[in-house]
């Protein structure tokens, strides 16, 4: 047995216990197992101790796929809990889930945020210490200093926090899917609420991430090849298939969906497409950009071997809408499942479909998926109109039909597609 597989499904064990097959023989021994209970920022700060810690802490990290979740408030769906702008309080939250909580170093993030928190932003203040990394600005007057209010994008609050190296997109809509580090998940409509996924590297063969932005000027040619088209999105390499591409729109009549005809005829019959139609996007990939560009879409291609990545879809049509018949569609992801803490699930939803829809209860679709995957961290959004269909394959049940960029688009539906890793 590989000496991290329990690691991987037993992360949050207690950091004072003793794996059945650990034999200790040497300090060093003793010190490697010590380190897998470690949080990643406490096995960062070892690293700097002494050059066999630090060979340790890298060995420890390369062993570390966990994939994470949280939800900012982490209860926003209580009564008695209000979403604090205060940039010291989000800064608050977020160090101590990292410290405490984060097990893999993440190299991406796909976070959705309710328009009314993307809209405010959150706000330094006179009596908050200084963010982390970046001084305040301070200005003098007669004599004396005080600190000025800035306000902080969601992205900006965020990568204040995280690793150089982990990209962030960032999507804005009217209500969106979240689930928090425990992976309690909630539809979360009219609260200012921020959800966040956290993706660490991973094997390319396994899992691939690419993430993208398509200009509004861009133009998709009738004849471009399918090594243009992966330069387009993400820049997937040549020799690297296509698995699923998560889309995120803000223009209906944009160029930027003559991607998705263009993903059909390279992969007719062998890709996973789902998306929405959100408020706003933005993605930073942590590089300096001098200049300002206007972008339609964004999104991820997701790339993997076969045998290691499993991805399904599945498409919650208008007349579905009883519990019966959710759980009913959402068991066909259930082969697809082979270790609940390396995988992770996208939900699109039409505005519609909130509580209204289901007689003012809350949760009811969230909820029945995570009846059936109960350790699936689960993000998502709901839009104004959704992209998708039925994609099971290997499945007992026929393989949905070839797909057209017309009959994708949908409305008044939920979407729900499962990636699952095999390492």
């Amino acid at each position: 047995m590989d000496e991290y597989a329990t690691e991987e499904n037993n992360k949050v064990e207690s950091c004072t216990s003793i794996l059945p097959h650990d034999i200790f023989t040497t300090i060093y021994d003793i010190t490697r197992a010590i380190f897998r209970h470690l949080p990643i920022r406490s096995v960062d700060s070892c690293s700097l101790v002494c050059q066999s810690w630090t060979d340790i802490s890298r060995l420890t990290k390369s062993h570390r796929h966990t994939i994470h979740t949280l939800t900012y408030p982490s209860n926003p769906l209580s009564t008695t809990t209000t979403c604090s702008n205060l940039l010291h309080d989000f800064d608050e939250f977020i160090s101590l889930y990292i410290n405490n909580h984060l097990w893999s170093l993440p190299t991406f993030a796909l976070v959705v945020s309710t328009n009314i928190l993307a809209s405010k932003g959150f706000y330094s203040s006179g009596n908050s210490p200084p963010p982390i990394k970046h001084p305040r600005r301070v200005h003098s007057e007669a004599g004396s200093s005080k600190r000025i209010t800035e306000r902080f994008g969601i992205s900006q609050a965020l990568i204040r926090h995280l690793n150089k190296s982990c990209k962030v997109l960032m999507i804005a809509a009217d209500g969106i899917i979240a689930s928090t580090e425990n992976n309690q998940s909630n539809e979360i409509e009219s609260d200012d609420a921020i959800g966040i996924l956290f993706l660490p590297h991973f094997p390319p063969d396994v899992l691939g991430v690419y993430p993208f932005e398509i200009p509004s000027t861009a133009q998709i040619a009738s004849d471009m090849s399918r090594s243009e088209l992966h330069r387009f999105l993400g820049s997937v390499p040549d020799d690297v298939q296509i698995r699923c591409v998560i889309f995120f729109f803000v223009q209906r009549q944009s160029y930027a969906v003559d991607c998705i005809k263009k993903l059909l005829e390279y992969y007719p019959s062998q890709i996973a497409i789902i998306g929405g139609f959100v408020d706003k996007i933005n993605y930073d990939d942590r590089q300096i950009h001098t200049s300002r560009t206007s972008y339609d879409a964004c999104g991820i291609v997701i790339t993997g071997d076969k045998k290691r990545l499993h991805i399904g879809e599945v498409l919650l049509e208008n007349h579905i809408r009883t519990r019966e018949q959710i759980r009913d569609k959402l068991k066909e992801l259930k082969y697809l499942e082979t270790n609940p803490c390396l995988s992770f699930a996208i939900q699109i939803s039409c505005i519609a479909r909130g509580s209204n829809y289901y007689n003012d209860e809350q949760n009811v679709e969230c909820s029945e998926f995570r009846k059936l995957f109960p350790s699936t961290p689960l993000i998502g959004v709901f839009g104004n109109g959704e992209l998708g269909h039925d994609y099971l394959p290997k499945s007992n049940q026929t393989i949905a039909k070839q797909q057209t960029g017309k009959n994708l688009f949908r409305g008044y539906s939920s979407v729900f597609s499962l990636i699952s890793l095999q390492l």
